[in-house]
């Protein structure tokens, strides 16, 4: 079977990989909030989140030409928003009061509601709630996750009118993959940007990657050999210099992920996606942990083994009682068609949706 045609429906990998990745953001977390510091895997979180990046931008290209704007758009809320509100609920009005509980201290139910409204758009712009979490290495931050969410909502809007855009094809995917990997490399390598600039562009950079590798998918190897050279470009370019690896490695990183996802025989997740559960319950879990002392008690490893065996059932609920239902509202904008935006792309294959 062709790797386009083994990444269409749900008999892939795909949703395994992401909650690998999730994993990886769990277990890089764990040390920062064990320690304040960067643990001995602190790669791990940046490396997730640009596989994440990469897995997002071929489905969302393949999703948007097969659906209306308005189609798109709505399925794309639905999947982002439930999960994130249940999160920003989840901790002021569990998480939050329970460290204030097992602390001593009373808790500032309106500053509870200011988290959960001044959050509700994806902006993180109150970190804590009156000073909680306190006595923890990062205190005042309840989650460190959510800082990309706004980056992957602005990507769905940007990528989702420009696929549709008459005559872009592989060509033009590939000119945006280059201009954005000239400006990781500037960016990155100079130091010019600020802080804002150069993660929009080194994320896009591998979401760009994904989208291009959409328009490729016909032609995508699915060989043994394909992996295995994707895997030694990648693993190779650790040895560069960060801004030389951003600007270079996310075509091959994204085609790695994807040929793993066509290859690997696990379909844990195929069914039940609790990656994204994952990625954003985890950390003020951790942070609940830690204003136990937790990751002085047991130390940093097996503070990250803790976190994933703790955030596991509060992510499989989020998917049973939030995300699952939330995605059945999608009926309610029904695509109009196969190629309901009036584009017409050769070859189109189905493609599953994130």
């Amino acid at each position: 079977m062709p790797l386009h045609q083994a990444l269409g429906g749900h008999d892939n990998a795909l949703n395994a990989l992401r909650l690998l990745l999730a994993t990886f953001v769990v277990i890089d977390h764990s040390f920062k909030a064990a320690t304040g510091q960067p643990g001995p895997w602190s790669y791990m979180g940046g490396f997730a989140v640009d596989g994440f990046f990469a897995i997002s931008g071929y489905l969302i290209a393949g999703s948007r030409v097969r659906t209306s704007a308005r189609t798109f758009f709505w399925r794309r809320a639905l999947r982002l928003m439930p999960a994130y509100w249940a999160l920003l609920l989840f901790t002021a009005f569990v998480v939050a009061p329970l460290s204030t509980w097992l602390s001593g201290r009373s808790y500032a139910w309106g500053s509870a509601v200011g988290y959960v409204l001044h959050n509700s758009l994806l902006f993180t712009t109150q970190m804590g709630i009156d000073g909680t979490p306190a006595g923890v290495a990062y205190e005042g931050l309840w989650n460190a996750s959510t800082w990309s969410l706004p980056f992957e909502a602005a990507a769905y809007v940007v990528f989702g009118l420009l696929v549709v855009v008459p005559r872009f094809r592989a060509g033009s995917a590939a000119f945006v993959c280059a201009g954005l990997a000239a400006c990781v490399g500037v960016q990155f390598g100079w130091g010019v940007g600020g802080q804002l600039a150069p993660e929009l562009t080194r994320l896009w950079s591998f979401f760009a990657a994904g989208v291009l590798l959409w328009f490729l998918r016909e032609r995508l190897p699915r060989s043994t050999a394909a992996g295995l050279v994707s895997l030694g470009v990648v693993v190779g370019m650790q040895f560069l210099d960060r801004a030389w690896y951003l600007a270079l490695a996310p075509i091959p990183f994204a085609f790695l992920l994807l040929w793993l996802g066509a290859r690997l025989p696990t379909r844990l997740g195929s069914r039940n996606d609790i990656s994204y559960g994952v990625y954003l319950f985890a950390f003020p879990l951790q942070q609940l942990l830690a204003v136990r002392h937790v990751p002085a008690a047991v130390g940093p490893l097996w503070f990250a083994v803790l976190s994933v065996i703790v955030t596991v059932p509060v992510a499989w609920m989020s998917w049973l009682f939030v995300e699952r239902p939330s995605l059945r509202l999608r009926l309610l904008v029904p695509a109009k068609g196969r190629f309901a935006s009036g584009v017409r792309h050769e070859g189109a294959t189905p493609v599953r949706t994130t």
